[in-house]
């Protein structure tokens, strides 16, 4: 990757560990490109790339990438809550702004919706890529629009929530769309209750996963709405199991934990064939990753009929 001597000066570059900037505390080296400026977007977006939040829900192989990693500089972190007018404000939150951030000025400001989201490890453009979600809402349930720039394009242009066909774990847009941002429309409430459902909401989450412990979240999407994918894995007896040091959590089975934060990607990827392979053997059911794998072995998303009889 090439930059011009303006991109270069106005951004930084820098040679990293990704393994610093998961949630995982898993991942190879790479070039780690901040950008700062908007001008430089199209520059950028003209070369192999790839998008880093708050690396929540990633793995990364231990050979790491060889396209450059971008992530959001401080001009893209912008929170603005408007006035309440007619019981309802407007919001407009910056990619690179954080979920916890946004929430937590969303309750202060007494303006619901957010709070559901408490807990939940993400900046704001990776919440909306992934329509990050909790039991009790999802990202776009309080978005009005979102600023994109879609693939093939170099210019942003703002969308409609009406437009998105999101759905679980999806915003419905093509691979390749970056999130610049968006807009919410928010109903007043009591700034004072809306604290107690968030921090209530954020216990239940430390009561029942392993935040203790560095993970990547959900490693499974849930395979029906009736079957939990953590709770068909506890099933096939596979809680607590261990590879070098990544284990099968036994506080929640659908997360794998990096127990004293030298796993490897490899030991991750065998746990995650067992519970495949078990799964697909012993119940026919085929679970699909919805942590997201950048340079991983490619049998994490091979139908697990071909897993079946591999040793694990």
């Amino acid at each position: 990757m090439t930059f011009t001597p303006d991109f270069l000066r106005r951004n930084k570059i820098e040679q990293v560990r990704l393994a610093a900037f998961t949630t995982m505390r898993i991942g190879g080296p790479a070039t780690l490109v901040t950008l700062e400026s908007r001008a430089d977007l199209a520059e950028l977006l003209d070369q192999p790339h790839r998008w880093l939040g708050r690396g929540a829900n990633l793995l990364i192989g231990d050979a790491g990438v060889p396209e450059p990693v971008v992530r959001l500089g401080e001009s893209f972190e912008a929170l603005e809550i408007g006035a309440v007018v007619g019981g309802r404000a407007r919001v407009r939150a910056g990619a690179a702004v954080d979920l916890a951030e946004l929430m937590a000025a969303c309750v202060k400001a007494g303006l619901a919706g957010p709070e559901g989201l408490a807990g939940v490890p993400a900046t704001v453009g990776g919440a909306l890529r992934m329509n990050a979600g909790t039991s009790t809402c999802w990202m776009l349930d309080w978005v009005s629009r979102v600023e994109v720039v879609l693939p093939g394009e170099v210019e942003p242009r703002w969308l409609e929530r009406s437009v998105l066909p999101a759905s679980y774990r999806s915003s419905g847009l093509p691979h390749g769309t970056v999130f610049l941002g968006c807009e919410m429309e928010l109903a007043s409430a009591d700034s004072a209750l809306l604290k107690v459902t968030a921090t209530r909401l954020k216990q239940a989450k430390a009561a029942t996963q392993p935040l203790a412990l560095p993970s990547a979240g959900c490693v499974f999407k849930n395979p029906a709405p009736t079957m939990p994918a953590g709770k068909l894995i506890d099933e096939l007896g596979l809680k607590g199991e261990r590879c070098g040091d990544a284990e099968i959590s036994a506080v929640h089975a659908n997360f794998i934990v990096n127990r004293t934060r030298t796993a490897s990607c490899a030991d991750v990827a065998v746990l995650i064939r067992r519970i495949r392979e078990r799964a697909w053997r012993e119940r026919g059911v085929i679970l699909t990753m919805e942590v997201e794998t950048w340079n991983c072995p490619v049998e994490l998303h091979m139908h697990p009929r071909e897993l079946v009889g591999v040793a694990v």
